[in-house]
């Protein structure tokens, strides 16, 4: 899958809080199954810059995948897509 710029798909504007936005194009792709089971997302800063968002916006959005069980994040190792059962 391409990380390419997705900071278009972010309304800074709009009702919806940031994070809960870039959770939800990530749920998307997941969903989807553009993004597989066991594959790693880039790291906070990286998708900071490819959302077009402050990190700690990408850190909430990871939390809630994870709550939801989309996403397992590992300190030092990184977020992966979790294997569905």
């Amino acid at each position: 899958m391409s990380w390419e710029d997705r900071s278009a798909r972010i309304d800074h504007e709009g009702p919806d809080l940031l994070w809960q936005q870039v959770a939800a194009d990530l749920r998307e792709d997941i969903k989807s199954g553009a993004l597989r089971a066991g594959a790693k997302l880039p790291g906070e800063l990286e998708l900071a810059a490819i959302y077009g968002v402050a990190r700690v916006t990408v850190r909430r959005a990871a939390m809630e995948l994870r709550d939801e069980g989309l996403v397992t994040v590992t300190h030092g190792r990184g977020t992966f897509v979790t294997k569905r059962r």
